[in-house]
């Protein structure tokens, strides 16, 4: 169902640019990680408080906070580099499992994080709530 989309990405002048270039794919690549490093940083700093561990004098809704403009721009960052990695290398991924398992795990853990787990980071009356939160986003995001 997708495949002409991805057949038609990789024909793209943009996606071959990408793939000629010595340079630019690892530049996206390199940048990508960053992006990924803030994202993943700013997830487990309020999950491990969360889980009790950390910033212990402050409140988890303070950390969620403070942590929540590095989560949005690792994120925006992670779709402005992804993109031209699948871009450079759409029809290999289209036919790759391993990236539709990770696209699942990702739709899943960005819905995770952004419905169920505000919720947990405001408070809650069930005693463990948070706990369990913290636990599944970081298996999710794993």
């Amino acid at each position: 169902m997708l495949e002409p989309l991805f057949e038609w990405i990789s024909t793209l002048s943009v996606s071959q640019a990408i793939g000629e270039s010595l340079w630019m794919y690892p530049l996206i690549q390199a940048i990508h990680l960053v992006f990924l490093a803030m994202l993943l940083g700013a997830l487990l700093l309020v999950d491990l408080r969360l889980l009790g561990m950390g910033f212990s004098k402050q409140p988890v809704s303070q950390v969620a906070r403070d942590a929540r403009p590095w989560l949005i721009g690792g994120l925006i960052g992670m779709v402005l580099t992804g993109v031209p990695q699948l871009m450079q290398n759409a029809m290999r991924e289209y036919f790759a499992q391993f990236f539709w398992w990770k696209m699942y795990f990702l739709a899943a853990a960005l819905v995770f994080t952004f419905t169920v787990r505000p919720r947990a980071t405001q408070g809650t009356a069930v005693p463990g709530y948070g706990k369990v939160v913290g636990l599944v986003s970081i298996g999710l995001w794993s």
